[in-house]
């Protein structure tokens, strides 16, 4: 799982425009301050340094020297643990992944093509087919498994993801009981609970509330899972025009602040656990109030992103393939491109949204589709080598004046190498050629595919004595949450 190496990157803002974002960042965070629901988290940040704001219930300020102390203490990039350890995966700020959107609710029925509540049956089936897509390098939950208590529902979805890849995972959870008993499943898998520490094989997520506030649940969530030592990836979810101002760099400065405001309080556990900088910058439709991910301000607000998270030598995630489109068509793979491109220009360590669809709905077409957008985005974001082989002059010299390089070795040699890509989804018959044979939607195409992963794919299984005590923990701990 070695990722892309990207080439030179796209720098939509220059360093000084970095620099005002920052310091407009720790000005909210020394002058409006962030509210904690949780006088848990309150009182561990003022103990770490933080301020109380007296005319604020629950609202901390940050003094410049403590967010500038604790940027200092961050670790240089992270590596994610797959149950798998060839499928780890190491952010550097050099090479770039991709993973899954988390999280919908409903999904494309692969029969019929209709929206339906997703169950635990899809939770499994579209892990399974993440885990054969090889660009896809992390998995999520794409969807929820609706049916479930919502006591229960995190843990069965972490229970399927297990079961179902071998590659990193990432969860989320209500609530700290349901991260003790998330512990407890994945060091029957490391061999207990030291080893779990040494290879955490699971990353949360904690997503603050915009603007600039952590409810009770997400501060707790985020505390005890950096007790267990599970990185935490913060998430930020502004709307640029609703929970945010409506321009990118105000958006921007105060996604920035809420990330900040984040690892400090992951800060007050363990300064040596990796956080992960998630901003999610998004765009309010101020005609209709929905919120748009597909559009240009999304892409350059992630490739702004980037450049802020690595400002401070963290692993950037951000939005990837996403549209707005009601339908098939052209303008979902237009946004889906658009939005990728930009930020992995930039140097993203990982782009997200394989398979999101429609508002809050997964497709497991556009997981095969998406796979292929990212074959692309891959090979945009490598560049063009130019070393003594692929300038070709001798090459050119032996073929001469009207000649051909179809038969030379080193076209194949520099095929194999991957110098043009091919790809097996993409329709690149002549016109004259496909009208005659006959076209077929890229959606049936990609449907048919997914079919195939389903039936002929088989994930690599956990041991028969892990998976047994793994059922019974689960078993065990649905009783206790219920």
């Amino acid at each position: 799982m070695e990722g892309v190496k990207t080439g030179p990157k796209l720098k939509i803002l220059t360093e000084d425009q970095i620099d005002e974002i920052h310091e407009a960042s720790l000005s909210i965070l020394g002058r409006t301050g962030v509210r904690y629901d949780s006088p848990m988290a309150v009182d561990r940040l003022v103990k770490y340094g933080a301020v109380l704001k007296h005319d604020s219930k629950d609202v901390v300020t940050f003094p410049r020297s403590l967010i500038e102390d604790s940027l200092k203490k961050i670790p240089r990039w992270r590596t994610y643990f797959a149950r798998n350890p060839k499928n780890n995966i190491t952010y550097d700020g050099e090479h770039l992944f991709a993973g899954s959107l988390g999280g919908n609710p409903s999904i494309l029925d692969l029969d019929t093509g209709q929206p339906r509540a997703s169950v635990l049956e899809d939770v499994e089936s579209t892990a399974r087919v993440m885990d054969a897509l090889p660009n896809c390098h992390s998995v999520a939950n794409a969807v929820v498994a609706t049916e479930m208590p919502p006591e229960i529902q995190a843990v069965k979805t972490v229970e399927a993801l297990m079961k179902n890849t071998s590659k990193c995972v990432s969860g989320y959870a209500l609530n700290k009981e349901t991260i003790d008993v998330m512990v407890d499943m994945w060091a029957v898998v490391a061999g207990g609970r030291e080893e779990l520490r040494k290879r955490p094989m699971l990353s949360m997520f904690g997503s603050p509330s915009s603007p600039l506030t952590f409810d009770r649940s997400v501060c707790e969530v985020m505390v005890r899972s950096a007790e267990h030592g599970i990185p935490v990836d913060i998430v930020p979810c502004p709307m640029a025009g609703g929970t945010a101002p409506v321009t990118l760099a105000g958006g921007l400065a105060q996604q920035n602040a809420e990330m900040l405001a984040g690892i400090m309080l992951v800060q007050t556990v363990d300064h040596k656990l990796p956080t992960g900088y998630s901003g999610r910058l998004s765009i309010l439709d101020l005609r209709t109030g929905a919120n748009l991910w597909g559009c240009a301000e999304v892409a350059l607000a992630s490739a702004a992103t980037v450049q802020i998270a690595h400002r401070y030598h963290i692993g950037c995630d951000v939005y990837g393939v996403t549209s707005d489109a009601p339908s098939w068509g052209m303008q979902m793979g237009l946004e889906r491109m658009l939005v990728a491109v930009l930020p992995a220009m930039a140097g993203a360590d990982s782009l997200s949204g394989i398979g999101g669809a429609w508002g809050t709905n997964t497709s497991y077409e556009l997981l095969v589709i998406d796979n292929e957008i990212y074959g692309d985005v891959f090979r945009a974001v490598q560049g063009i080598e130019v070393d003594e082989g692929r300038l070709a002059v001798d090459v050119i010299d032996k073929v001469g004046n009207m000649g051909t390089f179809l038969s030379q070795m080193h076209t194949m040699e520099y095929l194999k190498k991957g110098e043009i890509r091919i790809s097996p989804m993409w329709d690149k018959r002549g016109a004259e050629r496909a009208w005659k044979e006959g076209i077929r939607p890229l959606e049936e195409k990609a449907r048919e595919e997914a079919r195939r992963i389903l039936k002929e794919h088989e994930p690599e299984r956990l041991d028969k004595d892990v998976e047994k005590e793994l059922t019974r923990v689960v078993k065990e701990a649905s009783k206790s949450l219920m």
